[in-house]
């Protein structure tokens, strides 16, 4: 549903430009299909990796470890699949090194 909401206001600002003739409909159609792409590849991605059925690399694994103990984090990661999360900021280097340090000083 996070998509389709996302996606129709894009097009809807797509649509708007070019009746609006601030752009042609083609280079607003274009612009709507990057926008929605960028917003929908991490998803994409993480989705591609999960099908491989291959075990996490390593920094994965000490992530998902330090996650199963990690109410908040968890959470987080599970919005991630429910679209309420930005994958890129879940797994982002800082965002995994505070994670990944909790565990560290708690064990």
């Amino acid at each position: 549903m996070t998509d389709a909401f996302r996606d129709s206001e894009l097009l809807a600002d797509a649509i708007d430009d070019t009746f609006t003739e601030r752009s042609s409909n083609q280079d607003a159609l274009a612009g709507y299909e990057q926008k929605r792409n960028e917003a929908v590849m991490p998803m994409y991605q993480m989705t591609c990796d999960l099908a491989k059925l291959q075990p996490p690399p390593p920094d994965m694994q000490s992530l998902f470890a330090a996650l199963r103990d990690n109410e908040e984090q968890s959470g987080r990661f599970v919005g991630t699949i429910a679209g309420t999360v930005p994958i890129p900021e879940l797994f982002s280097p800082d965002n995994i090194g505070r994670v990944i340090g909790a565990k560290a000083v708690e064990g």
